[in-house]
C-alpha cells in the first residue's frame, strides 16, 4: 500500500524510464515520511488528550459493567408474588398493539397479545406464561 502511495505520487513522464531515479524518489519519500511523522504526533496528541473533552465523552459509554460470572448461565426463573395461570383474566390498562401493560388482581404487568390489538379497558386472559413473558388474549373477541 506504501508502494503504491509512493508510485502515485511520482512524477513520470512520456519517454521517461519506467523505475523512477533517486532524483525522482527524493521528493515523495520525502513527503511520505514527513506525512507519516505528522500523523505520528497528531495520533499521540488526541489519544492524550481527547478523552478529557467533553465532546469525545458524548461518543463513549462512560459507565462499565461489574466483573464477575455471566449472566448468560443463570437459571430462567423468576420471583413472581402472583402466580399467572392459563385462563386466568384481568384488565388491559393500555392499548396492547400487541405489547402493555394490564392488571391482574392488584398487580400491574407487562404482557404482549398473540399480535392482535385490544383497547384499554378491555378484559383479558392469559394464554401462556413463560418466566417474565405473559401472553394474553382479548375475552370476547
Amino acid at each position: 500500500m506504501f508502494a503504491s502511495l509512493l508510485w502515485a505520487m511520482i512524477d513520470r513522464y512520456p519517454g521517461q524510464k519506467f523505475f523512477p531515479t533517486g532524483q525522482m524518489l527524493k521528493v515523495p519519500l520525502l513527503n511520505l515520511f514527513l506525512t507519516f511523522v505528522g500523523a505520528a504526533i497528531l495520533i499521540t496528541i488526541l489519544a492524550r488528550f481527547l478523552p478529557r473533552t467533553s465532546i469525545y465523552r458524548r461518543f463513549i459509554l462512560s459507565t462499565t459493567n461489574p466483573p464477575g460470572p455471566s449472566l448468560t448461565a443463570a437459571p430462567r426463573a423468576f420471583a413472581s408474588a402472583l402466580q399467572l395461570t392459563p385462563g386466568m383474566t384481568g384488565r388491559a390498562l393500555t392499548i396492547l398493539r400487541p405489547s402493555g401493560k394490564a392488571e391482574f388482581g392488584s398487580r400491574v404487568v407487562d404482557v404482549v397479545t398473540e399480535g392482535e390489538f385490544i383497547s384499554p379497558e378491555s378484559t383479558v386472559a392469559v394464554v401462556s406464561n413463560d418466566g417474565m413473558r405473559v401472553v394474553v388474549k382479548g375475552v370476547g373477541h
